[in-house]
């Protein structure tokens, strides 16, 4: 379904049978193709929630409505619409006021005009119009509403983002990445895109994801805690994200607690922009240890201390060997 060749019918058709699985992902794809599907399809679905309040047409006389239509056409073209379509009619009539209006509502009040936030080089943030903070990390890309009383709904396109979100009950913050969401309950957390790969960490709080695939569950993250999603084959790993320290290109902070040596050169090598090279007996001894704003050298001069390791550290390239 296109944009401009929207199928209202079969909205509403999906919105009263909702158990069919297949109209279901027609619609779901289709919404998920724009922001500005999406909204139509909101707005469509909060005024169908609200019909059954219009009771007014619950006195509709079809009977006399068939025959002033039929009045009204001229003579040639008037038609005679049997009693078993008497039904129809009557469904009709209630589908076509919804629809008008959220089509109304949608071009009128409702049209969403999305800027966009793009990184080259370096790392840059962003203050959106609800007041929440989105740092973007180099290479990084996203479009988000330009006014967000109603729309909080922010599209990630590429690279890293780390979002520290203002709390607000009455409208939800999502954030799109390709066919899947994350809902925000309130939260900071990170966002990276790799190879059309998702993962994500929560910082703080706790945040609602779903993979946008066909029946699949959605996973509730707490702070602490992380995910991979691969959209190409569906799968979903979750993980405890306490040594992740997906967050320390903003937050130049590394937290490490029972952190093998590897993992911690990995992070190193991450945040310092390094190669590390491991070499000898590597210690199996785990690190507990904060790094906040250290230079590199500091970082290094730890690790010597704490594992009977030498470093040797040649412009971006380090040698780590284990005694």
């Amino acid at each position: 379904m296109e944009k401009e060749t929207i199928n209202w019918l079969q909205l509403v058709k999906y919105l009263n049978n909702p158990q069919d699985a297949a109209l279901e992902q027609q619609v779901r794809q289709w919404a998920a193709a724009s922001p500005e599907n999406e909204a139509t399809f909101l707005q469509v679905q909060q005024l169908w929630q609200l019909s059954p309040d219009l009771k007014i047409l619950d006195q509709l006389d079809t009977h006399a409505a068939i025959a002033r239509l039929q009045e009204a056409l001229p003579e040639e073209e008037t038609i005679q619409l049997p009693a078993r379509r008497y039904r129809w009619f009557r469904a009709a009539a209630v589908i076509i006021p919804v629809v008008a209006a959220a089509s109304w509502y949608y071009y009128h009040t409702s049209t969403v005009t999305y800027k966009e936030k793009a990184t080259l080089a370096s790392i840059d943030s962003l203050l959106l119009p609800d007041q929440s903070r989105v740092y973007l990390d180099k290479n990084s890309r996203v479009r988000y509403p330009e006014r967000m009383q109603k729309n909080r709904t922010v599209i990630m396109e590429q690279g890293t983002a780390y979002f520290d979100v203002a709390t607000q009950t009455t409208t939800p913050f999502v954030v799109k990445v390709g066919q899947s969401s994350i809902t925000v309950l309130g939260t900071a957390f990170n966002v990276q895109m790799e190879d059309r790969r998702i993962g994500v960490t929560v910082k703080t709080g706790k945040i609602r994801f779903a993979s946008g695939h066909t029946n699949a569950a959605e996973t509730i993250l707490t702070a602490g805690e992380g995910l991979r999603f691969d959209p190409a084959t569906g799968s979903l790993e979750q993980y405890n994200a306490i040594n992740s320290n997906a967050d320390a290109w903003i937050t130049h902070e590394l937290v490490f607690v029972d952190a093998p040596l590897s993992e911690v050169c990995k992070k190193v090598e991450a945040l310092y922009q390094v190669k590390i090279n491991l070499r000898g007996k590597i210690p199996v001894k785990k690190l507990n240890a904060t790094f906040k704003n250290n230079k590199l050298e500091e970082v290094l001069e730890v690790l010597q201390a704490t594992y009977p390791i030498t470093v040797v550290h040649r412009n971006r390239e380090i040698t780590i060997t284990g005694r």
